[in-house]
């Protein structure tokens, strides 16, 4: 899953920081590793043990390199460079109305923020699916696997060759589709969400497109207050995505401290 870069532009088989390559490493995502040759960080270094154990490539470079790589962002002197990532075949999901299963579909999202976040979400919800558009939207770029601590490599991510098609898929397999607009839309938090429920997220501009709000099956819109005109599509997503999930609990999902940092 590539997107061509732009000249003088980060490559995309590169995720750098700490919690991104610690990820990288543990899902063998990773090809080869470069860090900070005169670090202190013991973390870093715990990292790079890790990679040569492995038996990965493994080189120090000074922080000019890594800054050129990063098209100077906060790598915090370790970089990795990744294998062709994996990306979700939708048939391989069951088509059975007895297992409950969130999708999500990003129609128009382009902000790596926001797809990170989304992403991040997803793996914390138990999503079985995170759908990508080949086109028009971010794809699994460095800024996405860092802005997600990780969680990008854990994500179950497809990418069709476009979300209809891939609507049309999921309906063939047993989900509902409910996306999230403000125009006739059902109260989120008082909605029967579906054992298993397609949710489609707009962009960060134009919203749900006009075509994928026909094809449809319920409008959902989270209540707010009237002098807030919308939120932040990672926020929106956290909040519908556990407003699903209480509706359908599951096993295998641990409390923990939602306020810390990775």
């Amino acid at each position: 899953m590539r997107m061509r870069p732009k000249p003088n532009a980060t490559p995309d088989d590169l995720a750098f920081g700490i919690n991104a390559t610690a990820v990288a490493l543990d899902q063998g995502a990773a090809r080869s590793l470069l860090f900070l040759e005169a670090t202190a960080n013991d973390r870093v270094r715990t990292l790079v043990e890790r990679a040569a154990a492995a038996g990965l490539p493994v080189q120090a470079v000074d922080a000019g390199r890594l800054d050129q790589l990063t098209g100077g962002g906060v790598h915090q002197g370790i970089v990795v460079r990744l294998r062709e990532l994996p990306t979700l075949d939708l048939r391989a999901l069951s088509a059975s109305p007895a297992n409950p299963a969130l999708a999500v579909l990003l129609d128009g999202v382009t902000d790596p923020q926001n797809l990170g976040a989304v992403l991040r979400t997803a793996v914390a919800v138990g999503a079985a699916a995170v759908v990508l558009p080949r086109r028009r939207g971010a794809l699994l770029t460095p800024g996405v696997h860092r802005a997600s601590a990780g969680m990008s490599f854990l994500a179950p991510v497809a990418a069709p060759q476009n979300l209809a098609a891939a609507v049309r898929e999921l309906k063939d397999l047993g989900f509902w589709v409910v996306a999230a607009d403000m125009v006739g839309a059902d109260d989120a938090t008082a909605f029967d969400w579906p054992a298993r429920t397609a949710l489609v997220m707009g962009g960060e501009e134009r919203g749900v497109s006009r075509l994928l709000l026909d094809l449809a099956d319920f409008r959902v819109a989270l209540p707010m207050d009237s002098r807030v005109e919308s939120l932040n599509i990672g926020v929106a997503f956290g909040a519908l995505a556990y407003l699903w999930r209480r509706r359908w609990p599951a096993g295998g999902l641990t409390t923990v401290d939602a306020t810390s940092t990775s």
